[in-house]
């Protein structure tokens, strides 16, 4: 269901390098990439194009999920009904309510996505540099150049004497190692299951700089704006593995069975993005296609976890910002969709949100 992903794998055994790195895709998505890159390091010289796992382009019938008839019905539907465009982005001007008598703040809000590369995304980054330089503060969920604290191992590894495959069993794992061709045996064998999920669900991407998170925060560092971090990387952490890890194994071993969905979910997800349609990404997540009765119930305790009490989290201090002064706010964009995404607590709280549109030239 492509909660976690976002993440990134790499090939080479320990030492490990401290160079975490943000990101994940779907309920685990935004998250994940960076406990998973300091778990093995990246293999320098290797093709980007041979680190992504292909998505097929013609889907068996039947498996594909919402995301595909809305995005290929997307005109017919924009002129049935004009109004549904109107919050179709992951752009965002937001105006914050008057106070005082005094003009109302503008501020922004960015929804990532923590896989792909930028011709893929549609994402201009003129545009967004425009806005960052305009603004004094960048918000995002973590600081993607946080140095590992090796406090914090027991979040990404398993217990001694423990190992992935008598977890998920020995048909599993051999999935898991052909699914994974660049992260050693000995690493995987080490991984709590929702590291490995996050490897899978990223397409075994390794989120290097041409990660939108990443270039983000380089981006308005350089430029000497106000750093703001709205968790720590423990808060992640804790985030991501808030299920036992039992219950984590139970979906692993399920999604390896039926690998296919990780690959339409991967490819959904993109298509999803690049319409600018996150509630249409936001209810194919919530469908779990390939997942039993019970694997569904631990992942919707993930998607509480990961979103909704995130979220919760955030909205105060992200409000605040707002109201105080000009701020570009970037995090992952499923944390926008929905009820409670951020987009619909803004508007209750009397913030006008508007979209802006983000094709690349």
């Amino acid at each position: 269901m492509l909660l976690l992903a976002f993440a990134t794998s790499g090939v080479l055994a320990l030492p490990l390098q401290e160079t975490p790195r943000d990101a994940t895709r779907s309920l685990h998505g935004g998250t994940a990439n960076q406990a998973v890159r300091t778990a093995v390091q990246p293999q320098a010289d290797q093709d980007e194009a041979s680190a992504r796992q292909e998505a097929p382009a013609q889907p068996q019938q039947g498996l594909t999920r919402g995301v595909r008839s809305r995005v290929a019905n997307q005109g017919t539907a924009d002129v049935l009904h004009p109004e549904a465009e109107s919050d179709r982005g992951v752009l965002f001007r937001i105006t914050a309510p008057k106070q005082d008598g005094s003009a109302p703040r503008i501020g922004y809000l960015f929804g990532t996505i923590h896989f792909g590369t930028p011709e893929e995304q549609d994402v201009d980054y003129a545009t967004l540099g425009r806005l960052l330089d305009g603004v004094a503060v960048f918000v995002n969920e973590a600081d993607v150049d946080t140095q590992w604290d090796t406090r914090l191992d027991g979040y990404r590894w398993l217990p001694a004497r423990t190992s992935l495959d008598r977890l998920v069993g020995a048909d599993a794992m051999a999935k898991a190692r052909e699914l994974l061709p660049d992260v050693q045996v000995r690493d995987l064998q080490r991984m709590r299951p929702w590291m490995v999920l996050a490897l899978l669900e990223a397409r075994g991407e390794q989120g290097g700089d041409d990660n939108v998170d990443i270039r983000l925060q380089r981006i308005a560092g350089g430029m000497g704006k106000r750093l703001v971090h709205l968790e720590s990387l423990e808060d992640q952490l804790r985030a991501l593995d808030c299920v036992p890890t039992g219950q984590q194994a139970q979906v692993l071993a399920e999604r390896l069975q039926k690998p296919m969905f990780l690959k339409l979910d991967s490819a959904e997800a993109m298509a999803a993005y690049r319409a600018r349609d996150l509630d249409a990404w936001l209810t194919d997540v919530d469908r779990m296609d390939g997942l039993s009765d019970a694997a569904k119930q631990i992942e919707r305790r993930s998607r509480l976890c990961l979103l909704e009490d995130r979220n919760a989290r955030w909205i105060d201090a992200i409000e605040d910002l707002y109201r105080r002064q000009s701020a570009l706010v970037a995090v992952g964009a499923l944390h926008l969709a929905g009820p409670d995404g951020l987009i619909a607590r803004l508007r209750r709280d009397g913030f006008k949100v508007e979209v802006i549109p983000l094709q690349a030239p």
